[in-house]
């Protein structure tokens, strides 16, 4: 826990997403069961040091909780006028009066209807108005209240501060808090995080798009904006492409010190894995092929853009992950020396062992069944969006650190919007793109498909020495 503030700027990189994610940590980290939330708690009350810390932090559990029926308010300390440098006074009013409203358009945009209330307190004093502080925060808790606060040892002074504030105030009124980071993804390690106390929140695919959508809304943050120096320069901006990558994430973070808050059990996470493989293996209940792959010209052309797309004419050993009947498999084995598939189905599985006997085709599940490495080639082909948030980063992990090395990795996800899973393809992709570090080599989209290959390997040029 930072006890003073850590020296850092917000131009700087800082700590790549790909670094915090690379962590096994987040294996045994529980999840937030989100509708017990709503249910248990009569009001849940979100608190900001400054405008859009609401939104980077738990953007995507407020619109979450929303949906699940919670009683919300947003508390927001103070205005953000000194976000940037400016000219004076009446330039820091401006500033003031522009970044309320964009937290009330993104609050909306995430919560139609939830009311934002605005302290006004001095930015970048909120360590000298603390009695002040737990007055407000006071007024507005009670039992029955959980409060979501900045982590008080975000590094931030006004986060800090409000975070300890948040903490008296409701230990005083029989309230719960938890925090939330924003600035530690930024300036530290995961060995600063206190994985102990550490809930993950799974946001679903319509909250990571509303989310998205408020984030939007803030262009004095995410765009370069004023004249700081009278030079006809603006500003850079204050949340750049490192710091809305990490605010991106499809799994939120909550820092619960003294466990309060409920969480799924892991038989109850292995049971939503299990009813999923049920609910895909029932498909077939109508018949052999319920993805209709039979005479689809899309399959077709699915099939051959991915081989297309392969770095190398031929590898050593490959996995593909979600392998349904077999018909990539069976093109796969003709560049593979080795072909291991898994299917969540016991009669894809059975189908695509009698289309492709020459690769070993096993019932398992993402991540928790994957093969041991190396692989030259690991595949997913619409299969990422059938997984949780959770499970999406730990299949990402794992692959990447079974890659052998110059292998590549493949994404291929369909572009439409999606029902009744999880996440979609544009969510799969872009997370993918965070997480992955190895580079991205190859990118297909059209209005289907987007494909992409990640790999360290030189181009099937270079290495034949043609460029």
């Amino acid at each position: 826990m930072s006890a003073v503030p850590v020296p850092f700027h917000h131009a700087d990189p800082g700590t790549a997403e790909s670094v915090w994610l690379a962590s096994d940590r987040w294996d045994a980290v529980p999840a937030l069961d989100v509708p017990a939330v709503a249910h248990r708690y009569a009001r849940v009350l979100v608190v900001s040091a400054h405008p859009d810390d609401e939104t980077l932090g738990v953007g995507g559990l407020v619109a979450d909780l929303a949906q699940a029926g919670a009683r919300l308010q947003v508390l927001v300390a103070t205005d953000g006028e000194r976000s940037h440098p400016t000219g004076g006074a009446g330039a820091r009013e401006a500033l003031a009066a522009r970044r309320r409203q964009e937290v009330h358009r993104a609050v909306e945009a995430l919560a139609p209807g939830v009311q934002v209330i605005s302290l006004g307190l001095p930015d970048g004093s909120l360590d000298q108005h603390g009695y002040a502080l737990v007055e407000h925060l006071r007024h507005h808790t009670g039992p029955g209240t959980l409060v979501l606060a900045p982590w008080v040892g975000d590094g931030h002074t006004d986060h800090d501060a409000l975070g300890r504030a948040c903490a008296e105030a409701a230990a005083s009124r029989g309230a719960d808090v938890a925090h939330y980071p924003i600035w530690l993804w930024h300036w530290g390690t995961p060995q600063a995080l206190p994985w102990q106390d550490v809930v993950a929140v799974e946001t679903s695919c319509d909250a990571a798009w509303r989310k998205r959508a408020a984030l939007d809304e803030f262009a004095s943050q995410t765009t370069a904006w004023g004249d700081p120096d009278g030079t006809g320069h603006p500003a850079a901006p204050v949340l750049g492409a490192a710091s809305l990558a990490r605010a991106l994430r499809l799994v939120e973070t909550l820092i619960d010190p003294r466990h309060v808050l409920p969480t799924l059990a892991s038989d109850r996470l292995e049971r939503r894995a299990a009813d999923r493989a049920q609910q895909l293996n029932g498909m077939y209940d109508g018949g052999d092929d319920p993805w209709a792959f039979a005479g689809s010209f899309y399959e077709e052309r699915r099939s051959a853009l991915v081989l297309a797309l392969l770095g190398c004419r031929r590898y050593g050993r490959a996995l593909e992950i979600g392998c349904a009947d077999g018909r990539l498999t069976e093109a796969l084995v003709e560049r593979c020396d080795e072909v291991v598939a898994l299917d969540t189905s016991p009669r894809a599985v059975a189908a695509a062992r009698a289309r492709a006997p020459w690769a070993t085709v096993e019932v398992g599940v993402a991540p928790t069944d994957l093969p041991v490495g190396p692989f030259d080639l690991v595949l997913l082909s619409e299969v990422g969006y059938f997984l949780s948030p959770l499970e999406l980063l730990a299949t990402l992990r794992r692959c990447e650190a079974a890659l052998a090395p110059g292998g590549e990795v493949v994404l291929c996800h369909w572009q439409h919007p999606t029902t009744d899973v999880p996440l979609d393809g544009a969510l799969v992709h872009e997370q993918a793109f965070a997480q992955l570090r190895c580079a991205r080599r190859a990118t297909y989209v059209d209005q289907d498909l987007r494909i992409e290959v990640w790999g360290d390997a030189d181009s099937p040029a270079r290495r034949e020495g043609r460029a």
